[in-house]
């Protein structure tokens, strides 16, 4: 078994929304080398799946990385790669079978984005026993088209690899947190594993929006409307989902959105595969952000137990909170400080007007079902 080690010529990544590439690189093919002892090489980790040429890509990084403290896995691999390796999917799919994975050691936190979800990996990464992978890329992926099969045994594959020993060492659990586009593809992680356990991480829609909302004012970016049509396929773009799926929550009695309105319909969506989830019976639980700032040493605890880790995790966990879990990304807060900022009062009421269309989701401060209550 061979991988290919591809010397990095340059990189370029239109913005952080981009799903990591293969495209991310300039790249020229180099010398072939033995797979297998990479399994034991902790610098060496998953990148994205080159699905063209049926292969996995992975980074190497310096040995002073450390993944688990990065806000955003895949924005730290695409700075400090030092080359790429490309394994061949047959070889990728056989090495994997040899790493041990314990399915109920994971934690997926599915998220909206904006709701809290990066600090609340940074929290449980703070527990000695615990290692959270915060966003890494190759399963963000899997919202692109693959045969129904193969889809499966390579997601298992994926996680293998990132969850392999010289990655989390002895720790007794794994958290991954995904990025929000993953929630169009939320069913496939649940159906692949039935045995982790499954939080979906949610907030306030207005709350929400007023986050994108200060850094929009931040950067100075243009107010711009779009027609119903533009905002559907940009939707459905984004999350890689049938653009049927995106139109049916557009309601035709709105027919122009500002960029921010548009996001609307995404918290929908997301939401939406939340609640097709619980109706179905998976077994996925949610917390909101707004119990996390209210009540947050009661909602960590029920974290912990959720996850079998002991109640004096809290202090260590608690850490994460005295920082910005974001610090040093185009997502940092203000001077430390929140967002003071809410969405302006003409965007809240073409929000509310969308959300008035909507037979379930028609508030904005919403309580979905099986949320974790801080005091259960």
């Amino acid at each position: 078994m061979t991988a290919s080690k591809l010397r990095i010529q340059s990189r370029h990544r239109e913005h952080m929304g981009v799903i990591a590439s293969l495209d991310d690189f300039d790249w020229i093919e180099d010398e072939s080398i033995d797979a297998e002892p990479l399994l034991g090489q902790a610098n060496i980790t998953l990148y994205c799946l080159d699905q063209a040429n049926k292969r996995a890509i992975f980074t190497a990084l310096p040995a002073d990385v450390d993944l688990s403290r990065a806000p955003f896995m895949y924005q730290e691999q695409f700075d400090q790669a030092e080359f790429l390796l490309a394994l061949p999917y047959a070889d990728f799919l056989g090495l994997a079978e040899d790493i041990p994975f314990n399915d109920r050691a994971l934690l997926c936190l599915h998220n909206i984005g904006r709701c809290g979800s990066t600090v609340v990996a940074r929290a449980l990464s703070e527990i000695d026993s615990v290692t959270t992978l915060s966003e890494p890329d190759v399963l963000t992926n899997f919202i692109t088209s693959l045969p129904p099969r193969q889809d499966h045994d390579l997601l298992r594959a994926c996680l293998r690899w990132l969850c392999r020993p010289a990655i989390i060492r002895d720790h007794r659990r794994v958290v991954i947190k995904f990025r929000n586009q993953a929630a169009a593809v939320m069913g496939l992680y649940v159906e692949t594993l039935p045995e982790a356990m499954h939080l979906f991480m949610y907030r306030n829609v207005l709350d929400w929006l007023a986050s994108f909302h200060r850094l929009h004012v931040k950067r100075a970016v243009q107010p711009k409307r779009y027609p119903r049509q533009q905002v559907i396929d940009q939707q459905a773009s984004y999350y890689g989902c049938p653009r049927a799926d995106i139109e049916r929550l557009a309601h035709p009695s709105i027919e122009s959105y500002g960029v921010l309105e548009g996001r609307a319909i995404g918290w929908l969506f997301m939401l939406g595969r939340y609640l097709d989830l619980v109706d179905k019976g998976a077994k996925i639980a949610a917390l909101r952000y707004e119990d996390l700032q209210s009540d947050r040493d009661a909602l960590l605890l029920a974290l912990l137990k959720m996850m079998e880790l002991p109640e004096t995790g809290l202090k260590a966990a608690l850490r994460a909170f005295q920082s910005d879990a974001q610090a040093g990304t185009k997502l940092a807060r203000d001077g430390g400080q929140g967002n003071t900022l809410a969405l302006p009062e003409d965007q809240q009421a073409t929000v509310r007007a969308l959300l008035a269309t909507q037979p379930l989701l028609n508030s904005a401060d919403v309580v979905l079902p099986n949320t974790v209550s801080p005091r259960a």
